[in-house]
């Protein structure tokens, strides 16, 4: 038996949800099969040539010729090391499981199949094939079948008779008969007796005669009756003679294999239009289930076969939204999967629920959306109110879903936002369709997606951001972000004003819609992804600095407590610890030296009081540990705002804020009613970490931002040098150690190793190269120490700090080219620390109400327009270079016209921005260019727009003639049964 199962005619690939499937009707007696002529080369053992070949067959595609894969036998691989590791990404369709039944999809007999087997048969048997060929081309008659037949085997006769049966040739039947043929033999494959044959082959007059002479019209001899080879044959003349004659219509096959399927079945396998209305005309149950739970309505509709779904739902007694029993789904799950139009339309048109859920809670619009079917998709939508938003199990959208790896997906998704799907709508993993469609490398969904307001700064449970995809697979698709930036800002004419002063509308709806209330966020994860560039762009510059103006006063607030705070410590450090006036005071200080307690001992009204009054000392720990307390507090409510404690620690702030904490209530001396020398060392690394601390604190502000860097910059580039000549630095310690061993600054390696850094920045002593015992001195010594001295004068003085100066003044100059966006880059930082300190959701309702009125640019997320008059002096709401650049780019939109391609064209002001961004000022010489290749632009935009309404119209077109094609359906079906008359006289007359 061959068979065509769904499966094998469906293109999958690499199961990533798009098909390419069959969809012709399947008839009788044609078999369709689909050859591929593949082409085989020579295996050229060169790259070169193999790439030449390559390029030869996909000329107009080179990166095709690029990506092919070489033999493995050319080259082997270096090994440095493990490539990066893949995106931790689960497979984002593993659920979107193919939903085809077990059992076979398609007809299981044919003509072909028939023939086939009846060959084997006589093959096996020793029969001569000449007699099929006779009775085929009806050479043998009534009269000269005993000559035909002289000599022949009894099995000879008895295929012959089931061949004269299959070829319709009535008139021979009873002349086998009467030379011993058995009635009711069949063919050991399909079991298929004379009577199945004459019923498939729709041959009325050989079933009357088979039934006349007792042939049994219920006979199943391996799967099928002859009512089920009727409908598999679309005969329903022979049917309704079977019918009449007794056959059951309710009979069911006999093979497990095809899961006891009723005549109906068979007969919507087949496409048999008229049987299919002929057993429901007699009442065949419509919605009888086989094995597996599929009835002939979720057949025809897993077929496609819409003229049978028609029949068979007029029918009393159908339940349009029934379920299988193994997956729950119906038949509008089924024709939605395959793409199957005007399957659905019927559906919908019995009432068909379009939001129904199988029993991985995926609709009928996940399934067509996961097809790829357009058309499936539009109807569901406009007929069925299907709900794009409906998650299943995995909480995937039919907008997940949409985004595979086809060509045309942003067609789909361009529908369904349409119909309200939510675009940012996330899976049980976190991810976004904008996730998705960067994985799958598909540059114009990303572009389609973000144009309608996906979030790219959306993560996942993973911690990956859409941005850092798209940055990693469709860089190029950013370009859509600075269009939607660029969008945001428009010229117009104030309708209130006298003079109609020209106004800038800045709209920043792209940065806050996702943000709220962490308003940073959007712009601090571009930071954090390496994109920082886009902070240049005149509307995130204009929202930096509303924020900054938001939100500093809470910084400056900070800043003021924290240097009250190292006030505090550093006064009790200086008191308490320093010169010891707190055991002087408590009279402890008898083995301590005078010079130590000197503050304490001097006639001072200071001195006086700590030395009187130790509870003074007492009373500033008690303060200190009071605001330190309160710094504690303040710590433990930021460390809520941080995902992940390893984060909280990646910021050395709050490793030193915590040291100098924890350093408070080590100098104490309220344990042991006294303090001791190792607490005076612990206190000076406590008030150099916090006035350092305070120092960073100075340098996040943006005036100062850039001079810290400059700091920071020189502090590394002078740790590197330092390590990379420390070997030459030892050398030169040792060296002096053993020259001058008298010396007391080289007596020791270690202090030896300090003085040559001391000498290293210039602070040289020729105290060494003098002797002090003129009278004898030490000649070869005195001529090696001179020599070294040199030496090291030469090579660490004078080289390695002109070159340490050097490195430094070239990165400061580096700073300073790209000092707007370092203060940038800080001030975003700034601000998103700012924000996770104030936001983190554990303070009381009415404080973060205080907090959002009193820190966010806008408090209620609905504010987020700003209206400003660029070429108004008087205007001081932004900075006029900020002014300046947004006046630019609104100019520019508004003369080469704005358009943004939803399906992944960039529009042309990109390319001027850009050359903005680059230079951040357009010369004005330039401006009579600029006019002409505006022109220009305008010129090519109008055809391009043209173009483009002529493709719609065509695509139209096309849809409409497709529906026509669809409609013509019976029409096609009659033109090949002609045909199939035609090549049945030709046969005969042969």
């Amino acid at each position: 038996m061959v068979s065509a199962s769904k499966d094998s005619s469906t293109l999958k690939m690499d199961n990533l949800g798009f098909q390419d499937s069959n969809h012709s009707n399947k008839k009788l007696g044609r078999s369709v099969s689909v050859n591929a002529e593949v082409e085989s080369f020579p295996l050229y053992k060169t790259p070169t040539a193999s790439m030449l070949i390559k390029w030869k067959r996909n000329r107009g595609d080179p990166e095709e010729m690029l990506e092919e894969d070489y033999p493995s036998d050319d080259f082997e691989y270096m090994q440095c090391g493990p490539s990066p590791p893949a995106d931790h990404t689960p497979n984002i369709y593993e659920s979107f499981e193919e939903f085809s039944m077990n059992h076979e999809l398609t007809v299981q007999i044919c003509h072909d199949t028939i023939k086939m087997n009846l060959l084997e048969h006589l093959k096996s048997s020793s029969g001569r094939h000449q007699l099929f060929d006779d009775i085929e081309c009806k050479k043998i008659q009534q009269d000269t079948l005993d000559d035909a037949f002289a000599g022949a085997t009894k099995v000879e006769i008895n295929i012959a008779f089931l061949w004269a049966a299959f070829m319709k040739r009535w008139d021979i039947l009873e002349g086998f008969l009467n030379m011993g043929a058995q009635l009711n033999y069949y063919e050991p494959n399909q079991g298929l007796s004379a009577l199945h044959l004459a019923a498939f082959s729709g041959d009325i007059a050989g079933t009357q005669y088979l039934i006349q002479k007792g042939a049994d019209v219920n006979a199943t001899y391996k799967a099928y009756s002859p009512l089920h080879c009727a409908a598999f044959g679309d005969s329903p003349e022979t049917a309704m003679i079977l019918l009449s004659s007794g056959a059951k219509v309710s009979a069911l096959t006999n093979n497990p294999s095809n899961c006891h399927e009723s005549v109906l079945h068979c007969a919507v396998r087949a496409n048999a239009i008229a049987c299919v209305r002929l057993f429901t005309a007699q009442g065949a149950d419509v919605g009888q289930v086989e094995y597996s739970g599929m009835s002939p309505i979720h057949l025809a509709g897993d077929l496609g076969h819409s003229q049978c779904l028609k029949i068979m739902l007029e029918a009393k007694g159908n339940n349009v939204n029934a379920k299988t029993k193994e997956k729950d789904l119906t038949a509008l799950h089924l024709a939605a999967e395959g793409g199957y139009v005007e399957c659905i339309e019927i559906l919908m048109e019995k009432r068909a629920d379009a939001n129904v859920r199988n029993h991985r809670g995926q609709t009928p619009l996940h399934l067509a959306a996961r097809a790829q079917a357009f058309d499936c998709v539009e109807i569901l939508m406009r007929k069925g109110n299907a709900d794009p938003n409906i998650p299943d199990v995995d909480q995937r959208t039919p907008l997940h879903a949409a985004v595979g790896k086809a060509t045309r997906s942003y067609d789909i998704i361009e529908i369904l936002i349409n119909w309200g799907a939510d675009v940012n709508f996330k899976d049980q993993y976190g991810y976004t369709p904008l996730h998705i469609a960067a994985l799958n490398e598909l540059s114009q969904c990303v572009e389609v997606l973000i144009y309608h307001g996906a979030d790219v700064t959306a993560k996942s449970k993973f911690g990956m951001t859409a941005l850092g995809i798209i940055t990693r697979k469709t860089p190029a698709s950013l370009a859509m972000v600075t269009q939607k930036l660029d969008s945001a800002i428009s010229l117009h004419h104030h309708p209130e004003s006298s003079n109609r002063e020209v106004e800038l509308r800045l709209d920043f709806r792209s940065i806050l819609q996702h943000c709220h209330p962490r308003e940073i966020s959007f712009l601090n994860t571009f930071v954090d992804e390496g994109q920082k560039e886009v902070l240049l762009h005149p509307l995130c510059s204009a929202f930096l600095y509303l924020k900054w103006e938001r939100i500093r006063k809470f910084y400056i607030a900070r800043m003021l407590f924290c240097l009250i705070f190292i006030l505090s410590l550093s006064l009790y450090v200086l008191t308490a610890l320093a010169h010891n006036c707190y055991n002087h005071g408590k009279n402890m200080n008898e083995s301590q030296p005078q010079n130590v307690i000197e503050l304490c001992e001097k006639k001072s009204m200071m001195g006086h009081m700590l030395r009187n009054n130790p509870f003074v000392i007492e009373m500033q720990w008690f303060v200190l540990v009071g605001i330190t307390c309160c710094e504690i507090l303040r710590k433990v409510y930021g460390i809520a705002g941080y995902p992940t404690v390893k984060q909280y620690l990646s910021h050395p702030e709050n490793i030193i804020e915590w040291s100098v904490i924890a350093s408070v209530f080590i100098i104490s001396f309220i344990y042991t009613g006294r303090t001791y020398t190792w607490q005076n060392h612990v206190g000076a690394f406590a008030v150099l970490f916090g006035w350092t601390n305070l120092m960073l604190m100075i340098g996040q502000l943006p005036v100062f931002g850039s001079y810290v860097a400059m700091y920071t910059r020189v502090q590394g580039e002078f740790a590197k040098l330092l390590l990379a000549y420390s070997c030459l630095l030892i050398g030169f310690t040792i060296s002096f150690c053993v020259i001058f061993p008298d010396s007391s600054t080289f007596a020791n390696p270690f202090i030896g190793l300090i003085t040559v850094l001391v000498m290293m920045t210039g602070e040289l002593s020729l105290d060494l190269l003098v002797d002090d015992d003129p009278e004898d001195p030490p000649f070869l010594l005195e001529i090696s120490a001179q020599v070294t001295f040199v030496l090291f004068l030469l090579f660490v003085t004078v080289i390695l700090m002109n070159l340490l100066v050097g490195i430094a003044v070239h990165d400061i100059q580096g700073l300073q080219k790209t000092a707007g966006l370092s203060k940038l880059v800080r001030q975003t930082k700034l601000i998103s620390y700012m924000e996770l300190a104030l936001f983190n959701g554990y303070l009381p309702a009415y404080l973060l109400n205080l907090l959002h009125w009193t820190a966010l640019v806008s408090p209620k997320a609905y504010r987020v327009v700003l209206n400003v008059k660029p070429l108004n002096p008087r205007e001081k709401r932004l900075p006029r270079d900020i002014l300046k650049a947004a006046h630019e780019i609104a100019k520019q939109r508004k003369h080469y016209g704005h358009t943004i391609s939803s399906q992944g064209t960039h529009i042309s002001t990109y390319t001027a921005h850009k050359k903005w961004m680059n230079n951040n000022i357009i010369n004005d010489q330039n401006s009579e260019i600029l006019a002409d290749y505006g022109c220009s632009m305008t010129t090519l935009q109008s055809k391009v727009e043209k173009s483009t309404e002529q493709i719609e119209h065509l695509s139209g077109e096309i849809r409409e003639l497709k529906i026509a094609l669809n409609n013509n359906q019976q029409v096609i079906e009659q033109l090949l049964n002609v045909l199939a008359q035609k090549g049945a006289s030709h046969t005969a007359n042969c």
